[in-house]
């Protein structure tokens, strides 16, 4: 018999992460960063003798103090406008005092990407902004390219701050495309897994074990290997819902879920297969050896504390197993499970059948 391991239940529901949520996460990190740039800026300005900008750095670095708690309240808009307005003015003035040889222009170009990520706002609006920036960095291009700056730095300093601008902002750049990659990775597989989940267990959707059946199958046909499935069912569990309510009966669901859970392999497939009935695949298995597994899964939920506040009676289950024949689909392989499941009922629910042991099925047999 193949050793069994107890995994642990998956996690109860996994919240999706919207885009608008991952550009503020996105934000609230780019301001950071700006905020240690600009720290360092106005410690170079000191230096150089350049006061005005000094100080017009420090303020700067108030405002993106200020606009990381506007986007900490969710105030998007607001957080959005002044982070964009003191990137384009900042770099407006420091071109315009130190010259375009400075490098930081390069920091208008940072501005576009970031609004057209922007979740805030129309499509065209996003692009008549992007638009007004990139019209904006040209217009500076053409008057500042080849104006004498009314500061005059040193040519080494000059040079050091040129190559510090073109670092900081692929720096920026580099940090910005990263972030919102890991970002939108993450949301799409938290909804994937919301896609394949089944919202009240967390085990499977139907759909999600479908295309792992088929996965399955195609496997054990390659390499000649049994495929069984358990078909369980919980046992009067209509009139659980009918005498105690709904949300006991979604208690009693999320009870035996954990249970079937806790009792099953890695390597197999378990997942809500519709109202109260869930579908266990096990690969490499044959029937006699599903069918102990059927039983310690009967057993597990038997022994389940008495849901409600003890006012429903104890859970049992009616379980069909069914190994998959050589000349048969999937379907059919489920389809003998269910009518191994249904002979367990009439015969008195609580018990695990084997298809194998059923006689041929005749039209009636589940009637």
């Amino acid at each position: 018999m193949p050793r069994w391991r107890l995994p642990s239940l998956p996690r109860s529901r996994i919240a999706g992460v919207s885009s608008a949520e991952a550009f503020r996460v996105l934000l609230m990190g780019t301001t950071v960063l700006a905020g240690l740039t600009h720290g360092s800026f106005s410690l170079l300005f000191w230096l150089s003798g350049v006061s005005l900008l000094a100080w017009v750095n420090v303020a700067s670095v108030l405002l993106y103090g200020l606009c990381f708690r506007l986007l900490a309240q969710r105030r998007m808009l607001a957080g959005l406008l002044l982070m964009g307005t003191e990137v384009m003015g900042h770099a407006a003035l420091a071109v315009v005092l130190l010259g375009w040889d400075s490098g930081f222009h390069y920091y208008f170009l940072l501005v576009v990407p970031v609004a057209l990520v922007s979740t805030e706002t129309r499509e065209w609006i996003k692009w008549a902004f992007a638009l007004g920036v990139m019209a904006g960095y040209v217009m500076l291009d053409l008057l500042c390219r080849h104006a004498v700056p009314p500061y005059a730095l040193s040519p080494g300093v000059l040079n050091g701050l040129h190559y510090f601008n073109i670092v900081s902002a692929l720096v920026i750049l580099a940090f910005l495309a990263s972030t919102y990659f890991r970002l939108v990775a993450r949301a799409e597989a938290r909804l994937r897994e919301l896609a394949t989940t089944d919202p009240l267990t967390s085990l499977l959707n139907r759909r999600a074990l479908r295309e792992r059946i088929t996965l399955e199958d195609k496997r054990q046909q390659r390499e000649a290997r049994p495929l069984s499935f358990v078909l369980a069912d919980l046992d009067h569990f209509k009139a659980i819902n009918d005498q105690h309510g709904h949300e006991v009966g979604d208690q009693v669901l999320v009870q035996v879920a954990g249970a079937l859970a806790h009792g099953v392999r890695d390597v197999d497939h378990l997942a809500r297969w519709g109202g109260e009935e869930f579908l266990v695949v096990l690969p490499d298995t044959d029937e006699a050896t599903a069918a102990q597994v059927a039983e310690r899964l009967r057993l597990a939920v038997a022994d389940l504390p008495r849901p409600g506040g003890g006012s429903v009676r104890g859970l049992t289950l009616s379980l069909g197993v069914a190994q998959r024949a050589d000349a048969e689909s999937t379907d059919q392989a489920i389809s003998r499970a269910d009518q191994a499941l249904y002979a367990g009922k009439r015969a008195g629910r609580n018990r695990v059948v084997r298809a194998g042991s059923l006689p041929p099925a005749t039209p009636g047999d589940q009637a």
